[in-house]
């Protein structure tokens, strides 16, 4: 499977490889492989591009557009295939691909390839291995010290998380008798652009109206995901765009609000009369000014 293939897909959900071997004339062996990318246009009925490489005399496979559907979702994909290439020639070839689960069609794919040489191209069976995301338990706090007497969020059921990546539970949780509250959100790890991209419209990209934890950016390339909610802080309430990102080996938060006044390097800031500062990769400590 070819890097250049790969960067040409935003989304990869799963990839499998597809070994075959096939007769170049009668007077050389050809032996080739077949790699294949699950493209998340559209998550519930993905298409999959085929990308090929071998060795042989005269032997030059191009890359293979096909189309089709599934009778799963992909994330429930894992088994065999079987795929066939038909009337090749010099200029081009008819290929089909049938995936397979546990001895049932769950899925046929068919296109053209061109460059396929005068290969001479038999069934063969290979195998599609589905890796499956994970869900982490991801833990931010807001801890309320000097002049606050209680910190609350509203998760307001809106959110972007990478397509392919779970989104479990979102639990608020009161300590330090109300005055901290700890944000669990059970979702996966996966960097993606239109997450940045969500969170920084929500206060149309100014970086004086968002602020973050140690590491990275203040204005996000890449977040694994974000929510949005109401942060109410002594009973006085504001909308908020919390999101997670990633900084060398650890993850770090970032939040942005229509509210938020935050000076460079936005390290933090201040939401109405209160006053956030950093601490570490996961909290910001909030002071009444």
């Amino acid at each position: 499977m070819g890097t250049s293939e790969q960067a040409e897909v935003k989304h990869l959900k799963a990839q499998g490889a597809y070994p075959a071997t096939g007769i170049l004339n009668t007077e050389g062996f050809l032996f080739y492989h077949l790699g294949c990318l699950f493209l998340l246009a559209d998550p519930a009925q993905p298409t999959i591009r085929l990308h090929a490489e071998g060795i042989g005399d005269d032997f030059d496979f191009s890359i293979c557009d096909v189309e089709g559907s599934f009778t799963l979702p992909a994330s429930d994909l894992e088994g065999s295939c079987e795929f066939s290439l038909l009337e090749a020639d010099f200029e081009e070839g008819g290929i089909e691909l049938t995936i397979y689960k546990k001895g049932e069609v769950v899925g046929e794919f068919s296109g053209v390839c061109e460059g396929l040489g005068e290969a001479a191209i038999v069934k063969h069976k290979g195998k599609l291995s589905i890796p499956k995301p994970k869900e982490h338990v991801n833990v931010f706090k807001l801890v309320g010290e000097s002049g606050i007497e209680s910190v609350n969020f509203y998760y307001g059921d809106v959110n972007s998380i990478t397509p392919g990546q779970p989104l479990g539970d979102i639990v608020c949780e009161n300590q330090n008798n109300g005055k901290t509250v700890e944000i669990k959100i059970d979702a996966g790890r996966k960097a993606d652009k239109a997450n940045a991209t969500w969170f920084n419209d929500s206060v149309n990209s100014e970086s004086n109206k968002m602020f973050h934890t140690r590491g990275g950016a203040n204005v996000p390339n890449e977040l694994n995901f974000a929510i949005k909610g109401i942060l109410e802080i002594n009973n006085e309430r504001y909308n908020v765009c919390l999101g997670q990102g990633t900084s060398g080996t650890y993850n770090n938060w970032h939040l942005a609000s229509k509210d938020i006044n935050s000076p460079h390097p936005h390290k933090g800031g201040d939401i109405g009369s209160y006053h956030f500062t950093q601490s570490g990769s996961n909290e910001f400590i909030i002071k009444k000014n």
